[in-house]
């Protein structure tokens, strides 16, 4: 265990950063895991979620002194201070877009868990703005760009923009096989896409759903988009590629592209809620095994005929490269 007491230059910073400029080799990462283990005090008090800090504070790390600085490895080793919860990516007077990183619980749900630091608070916290409100929401094992409002004017104004279908959400993800099942249509940008088409079943008790190709009583109508991107060997016994896939979704239900590409035999590579943890275990990530869906959400394109509060956004896209945890050996392009 080490402590020490904040410095009046960090007063008022959030825990998690006053920890990191204190411990440089000591990742924001491996702070978050601390945190959930409540193996940080404040004051003497365990905490379990990120918070701000005060000139004078005693903050107390039950952390062996390799961790501290950074000197252990393997499934210990900090990640780098790119791996923070979330990055912004734009910011204007109504709205904030970051980039969420895999494992990151947004918000928490009616009946969950406590699963904090949640990243709406963060976020509120690092910009002493409590009025700021997610205007879409991310599953937690999903990276990727994220909108946020930060007045009720750009809330009310991008959700008007989804619902219309003038702000298009892309996605990228690694998933078993290679997939060719679908009927031919062009996507929102024109490029050609499969498209497919279902019903998915909600079971709010176990977060889970179901995909149905003829509807069920309370199904919901959900279509999909995709196109593969490239091939990748595969290092499984049973030596089935990988595929790289861009994904549309025209509706967006939960765990939509998860639940969808399972149903048709590929499903995202790292997934056990889904997939099957037997196939995963052969895919070693930057931490020991894949344990975390591939999945990101890579594209924000604002469409031309934008309208209302956020026009100046006409024709606008936000782009990210998608941060895999397993890259994979080689490529091959598709023919």
């Amino acid at each position: 265990m080490q402590s020490f007491i904040v410095d009046p230059d960090t007063d008022g910073k959030s825990l998690v950063r006053a920890i990191t400029g204190h411990y440089p080799g000591l990742g924001a990462n491996r702070v978050y895991q601390a945190l959930r283990r409540k193996d940080i005090r404040l004051n003497g008090r365990r905490l379990h979620a990120n918070c701000t800090v005060a000139a004078g504070d005693l903050i107390a790390l039950y952390l062996t002194d390799d961790q501290l600085t950074g000197a252990d490895d393997g499934e210990n080793r900090p990640v780098p201070e790119t791996a923070a919860p979330y990055s912004i990516v734009y910011q204007d007077q109504l709205i904030l877009i970051v980039n969420k990183k895999l494992g990151v619980t947004v918000h928490p749900a009616v009946g969950d868990k406590p699963q904090g630091p949640f990243l709406l608070d963060l976020i509120r916290q690092d910009m002493q703005n409590p009025a700021i409100e997610l205007c879409h929401r991310l599953d937690r094992q999903t990276g990727g760009l994220l909108v946020l409002a930060l007045r009720p004017a750009g809330l009310a104004a991008v959700r008007d923009l989804m619902q219309s279908g003038r702000l298009v959400k892309h996605y990228r993800c690694l998933v078993r096989g290679v997939p060719a099942q679908g009927s031919p249509v062009r996507a929102t940008d024109g490029s050609a896409m499969l498209e497919l088409a279902g019903w998915l079943e909600k079971v709010a008790s176990r977060s889970d759903v179901f995909i149905h190709d003829e509807k069920c009583p309370g199904d919901l109508p959900i279509i999909t988009r995709y196109k593969v991107l490239r091939i990748i060997p595969s290092p499984a016994p049973d030596q089935e590629n990988l595929s790289e896939l861009e994904v549309e979704l025209v509706t967006g239900r939960t765990h939509q592209i998860r639940a969808h590409l399972a149903h048709i035999g590929h499903p995202l590579l790292g997934d056990g809620k889904y997939g099957r943890n037997s196939f995963n275990r052969h895919f070693l990530g930057q931490n020991g095994q894949l344990r975390r869906q591939q999945l990101f959400a890579t594209r924000l394109a604002f469409a031309p005929d934008c309208e209302g509060p956020l026009a100046y956004l006409a024709g606008r896209t936000f782009e990210i490269e998608p941060e895999y945890d397993w890259p994979g050996p080689g490529q091959v392009k598709p023919q």
